[in-house]
């Protein structure tokens, strides 16, 4: 599955937006409240119609929370119809398919979906006569992705390959299922004296996405904590709960997308993550992570799942720097600027819109701070009057106290003043001399 274009109409913040996607890679940028998260949304429900034909996996249909709202003078009135289009090609099938809301207390409706339904109905039956069929991966980590859990409805029993769309839309963790599963591998692994290849999938993707991690495995020794475990560069061992928010956001999210196509595409073996292919969303890409890893995802994500498309969101300067052209949606304006091999500051400055980027805001002020300064200290000649002066010197406080705990910019503005001060006394001896 390949998602090329997607319509939303009265959907959260659009009246009507059109993207476009690249076939492997795309980050969406803008600032907050332009609809990064509305545009993932939008690609739940779009690519969620394949779930509509299989049994076990849960659509994501319109909710009210994605109706558009119109506020007039005294009124707020929601906007319908609330429409999804979409445009990709699915299982080597070139498709366009619609979910609609017509209206508050309608459902969404699929009619315009029966092509899409009717194709992933068809896989199902045909992965049930025991035919091999790759599956696409599809599945949304949102910003909760680390924390929000769901409960486990008794579905993911079944040991289907279908199960690897479980949770696959929802903004919730999947990590329970994850460990379950590792547990379990583990322990067949002990029992028939030999490694699942599933789970060399899922060490080999986490290896190559976490930073200086060596390898992760499921500590079954009953005298120790019982929980996934992860061996550090230099040997230093850290259960996940005590891991960094940055290491546990990415060694969940890898390993459950590995794990996904270790489960849909199981006769793959070694090649499930680099030869499964579909759509994986992701809400803020660098969640947690520190700059050095920003600058690392984009590149690992690629190489660890090739065949996947990544349509995901960011702030980070770091991780568009990583991008190749043609990768980046940028929603607060139409321009997008180079940012092919650029400096963080000229992205974070032409592309991000950030105002001078190299200083600090604390350090702008200053400098205004200060130009005013100097502006007023050239207001005072030996012609202002006593009244002026004063008012100059009023003027100076006012600028100079707000930096009043940096020592050594504070004492630079007092000198510049004792100087022209200085000067001032030196023309008025010279005046009254004369």
């Amino acid at each position: 599955m390949k998602i090329h274009k997607l319509r939303l109409k009265n959907f959260r913040g659009f009246e009507e937006k059109i993207i476009h996607f690249h076939p492997h890679f795309n980050v969406i940028i803008g600032i907050n409240g332009t609809g990064k998260t509305a545009i993932l949304e939008g690609l739940c429900v779009a690519v969620g119609s394949f779930f509509l034909g299989i049994d076990y996996a849960e659509a994501r249909h319109i909710q009210n929370d994605d109706i558009r709202i119109v506020n007039y003078e005294d009124d707020m009135q929601e906007q319908f119809p609330v429409q999804v289009d979409c445009w990709g090609t699915v299982l080597g099938k070139e498709l366009n398919w619609q979910r609609e809301l017509t209206g508050p207390y309608n459902k969404t409706t699929f009619i315009k979906s029966k092509n899409i339904k009717e194709l992933s109905k068809n896989i199902q039956e045909e992965v049930r006569r025991g035919k091999d069929m790759k599956l696409p991966i599809i599945v949304y980590y949102a910003t909760e992705r680390l924390w929000k859990e769901r409960l486990d409805s008794g579905k993911t029993n079944l040991p289907s390959r279908f199960r690897g769309y479980y949770n696959g839309l929802r903004p919730t963790s999947s990590l329970k299922f994850f460990l379950k599963w590792f547990k379990e591998k583990e322990m067949a692994a002990i029992q028939h004296g030999e490694d699942y290849v599933a789970l060399k999938v899922v060490r080999k993707a986490v290896s190559c996405c976490v930073a200086d991690c060596i390898k992760i495995y499921y500590e079954l020794n009953p005298d120790k904590e019982q929980t996934l475990m992860m061996e550090l560069q230099g040997g230093k061992i850290l259960p996940f709960r005590l891991l960094s928010d940055g290491a546990r956001n990415m060694l969940a999210m890898v390993a459950d997308i590995a794990f996904r196509c270790t489960l849909l595409n199981p006769k793959l073996g070694e090649d499930a993550a680099i030869k499964t292919s579909g759509v994986v969303l992701i809400d803020e890409l660098d969640l947690h992570l520190h700059p050095s890893w920003q600058k690392q995802t984009v590149h690992n994500l690629k190489k660890t799942f090739p065949q996947i498309q990544f349509i995901t969101t960011t702030h980070s300067p770091f991780v568009i720097q990583e991008l190749d052209d043609g990768e980046l949606i940028r929603l607060d304006s139409e321009a997008v600027g180079e940012y092919v091999d650029q400096s963080i500051e000229d992205i974070a400055e032409n592309v991000q819109g950030v105002e001078n980027p190299q200083w600090s805001n604390k350090r702008q002020q200053m400098y205004e701070a200060a130009k005013q300064y100097y502006q007023t200290l050239q207001k005072m000649n030996g012609d202002t009057s006593h009244e002026e002066v004063r008012k100059l010197r009023a003027k100076l406080d006012e600028l100079s106290t707000p930096f009043a705990d940096n020592l050594a910019y504070h004492a630079f503005l007092e000198q510049e003043r004792l100087f022209k001060e200085a000067e001032l006394d030196v023309l008025s001896d010279s005046l009254y001399l004369k």
